[in-house]
């Protein structure tokens, strides 16, 4: 079984000692886990919807060793990424309190990666800017998303308001860089003392603290991970002005969200869930919207 996984892998010295295991096989990659004398690998391979994952993991280890997944072997012809194992996600052990150094460490990360903003684009990494979003809100809405007329027509209404939160984020300063999108309790790492932020395969440039949303969905109390998160973008702005910057990052960040979940759905016509959580997403944004609307 994998004939081919085991040639690569003894390509660069390395000996399973044990059955290659699938972890999981997902229309946008698959994960192998390989037991070696050195502790388990993981192998991701990625299809072509995310494949840029591998050059971005790779060039993010070589910046932040510390933080991102410990990257042994890469093939970016395959788009195959060998990582060595990660410890323990958050949502499995319960450490929450590991999500305000993430999010430090996090934010730290991408005030370092500003300067590699057109190497990501170069990557295959979507360019979801601010003012690219604002492009994109109303002309979205003209296909199916699985809402009902009136609710179409309420986002679509709403479009003006849209564009007013995206120019006051604009007016922050803050430079756009890169962007997870997918920062959630599954995605955190704990091995011993290093906190680790996994699975960049939903990742965009754009404008970096819509990266709040998932963290503030995840957590009962979010304020230490917010004042964590906000201390590295202190050189841009103040305290204040970044709190609120966080505010608005939830009826603002919903939509690029909303792009990446499209996006997705398009390449791979195959995950059922997209069937409902599109929609749910969706009507999210019409709520959020609603209540910075009055």
């Amino acid at each position: 079984m994998h004939p081919e996984v085991h040639d690569w892998l003894a390509s660069h010295d390395l000996e399973p000692t044990g059955p290659i295991e699938t972890v999981h096989a997902r229309p946008w990659s698959t994960v192998l886990r390989v037991p070696t004398a050195e502790g388990a690998l993981f192998l991701k391979q990625e299809e072509p919807v995310q494949e840029y994952e591998v050059p971005l993991t790779v060039a993010l280890a070589s910046r932040w060793p510390d933080r991102v997944p410990e990257v042994v072997a890469a093939d970016l012809e395959r788009s195959w990424l060998l990582t060595r194992d990660g410890g323990v996600r958050i949502a499995d052990s319960g450490a929450f309190d590991a999500f305000p150094r993430a999010l430090e460490l996090y934010g730290e990360l991408q005030v370092g990666e500003v300067e590699h903003v057109e190497e990501f684009l170069a990557m295959g990494l979507r360019d979801l800017r601010l003012p690219a979003v604002v492009e994109l809100y109303e002309p979205f809405f003209e296909r199916d998303h699985g809402l009902e007329p009136d609710e179409v027509a309420k986002l679509v209404a709403l479009a003006p308001r849209f564009r007013e939160l995206c120019a006051e984020l604009e007016a922050l300063g803050l430079p756009a860089s890169i962007q997870h999108d997918d920062l959630h309790q599954w995605n955190v790492f704990v091995r011993g003392e290093r906190v680790a932020l996994y699975d960049w395969g939903d990742s965009s440039v754009g404008f970096p603290l819509w990266s709040w949303l998932k963290p503030l969905l995840a957590l009962d109390d979010p304020e230490p991970a917010r004042a964590a998160y906000v201390a590295a973008w202190m050189q841009f702005a103040s305290e204040h002005e970044l709190r609120r910057a966080l505010e608005l990052a939830i009826p603002t960040g919903l939509f690029p969200y909303v792009l990446q979940i499209r996006r997705q759905y398009d390449a791979t016509q195959a995950h059922a869930d997209y069937g409902s959580y599109l929609p749910q997403r969706l009507r999210q944004l019409l709520l959020e919207l609603s209540r910075a609307d009055t």
